[in-house]
């Protein structure tokens, strides 16, 4: 997987006020925090931290409760969450069913590109495709330089019972993760080869995203957008460039998930002592969807 550059790293952390120097004593304060926080069930290392540091743009408070919520949104969320789901027979599962991954190459230096799609219709089921999709912010957190993000979702094979799938309560839960945890550093989503029922998705990501972020979702007729989104060197075969095929690209995720096992193992154990906590949380407020969802009009 390639990564920034020291240059690119340098210019993001001056954008934040940072130097190396500061960003490692930033490290001693959060890792000093976690320390004297009861209910955490470990200590994370600087690499981890650097990243969290990183998606919160450098404020100390806002790193410290997105590390609290990657915890305690394990409990908070268990279908996605749930023990076991990682185990690499379930993952065989659910890439037998979908191609889904990072593209090893950074796009301009910095941007990390997410790609989905389904391989035949009606095989969604949102619960398990976006543990995985989970997972792999994970393995980033081990080995990457978390800036922003870039999804694209090819619906190519959806049909109309598979976009309905992606309930309210899901679409909703989904969010509170990448918001509450990691901190909704999204560049753009592409949505592929979008059938006439996306009127659907696009009522519920109304709902869930901010008019902000919602301006950042494009939902492309044809397969244009990836072709705006990747060079010909990155960009699938499958899309006519001259990158690595989708199936090459699935097998490369799918190995490195594979490494990961003892940590996914680790995580399915790793719960928050909510005895222990200095203050109560507010469990509703967290999942922000208790009463949130307005009446969805899908044309």
């Amino acid at each position: 997987m390639s990564q920034v550059s020291q240059d690119t790293k340098k210019k993001i952390y001056e954008t934040f006020g940072r130097n190396e120097e500061m960003v490692e004593d930033d490290v001693n304060i959060i890792k000093t925090w976690m320390q004297t926080q009861p209910h955490l069930p470990e200590i994370l290392d600087d690499t981890r931290i650097k990243n969290f540091l990183n998606l919160n743009k450098f404020s100390l408070e806002k790193t410290k409760q997105k590390i609290d919520m990657y915890y305690t949104i394990r409990t908070l969320v268990p279908d996605i969450f749930q023990k076991g789901k990682l185990k690499l027979e379930n993952i065989q599962k659910v890439f037998d069913d979908w191609y889904v991954f990072y593209f090893p190459m950074l796009v301009n230096d910095v941007h990390r590109v997410y790609y989905m799609k389904a391989k035949r219709p009606n095989i969604v089921e949102p619960v398990s495709i976006t543990a995985v999709l989970f997972a792999l912010y994970e393995i980033r957190l081990h080995e990457d330089f978390m800036v922003d993000d870039i999804v694209v979702v090819d619906m190519g094979n959806h049909t109309f019972r598979d976009v309905q799938q992606m309930t309210p309560t899901y679409m909703s839960n989904c969010h509170a993760i990448y918001k509450k945890v990691y901190s909704l550093r999204l560049k753009k989503i592409v949505f592929l080869n979008c059938p006439s029922y996306i009127s659907i998705l696009v009522a519920l990501l109304k709902n869930v995203l901010t008019p902000k972020l919602f301006e950042r979702v494009e939902f492309d007729p044809d397969d244009a957008g990836i072709k705006k989104v990747l060079s010909k060197g990155l960009l699938p075969k499958e899309y006519g460039g001259e990158g690595l095929s989708l199936d090459n690209l699935n097998d490369i995720m799918y190995k490195k998930l594979g490494e990961y096992q003892t940590r996914f193992d680790q995580l399915d154990e790793l719960r928050v002592d909510e005895s222990l906590r200095p203050e109560k949380l507010n469990n509703d407020e967290i999942l922000g969807y208790y009463g949130s969802f307005k009446k969805i009009n899908i044309d």
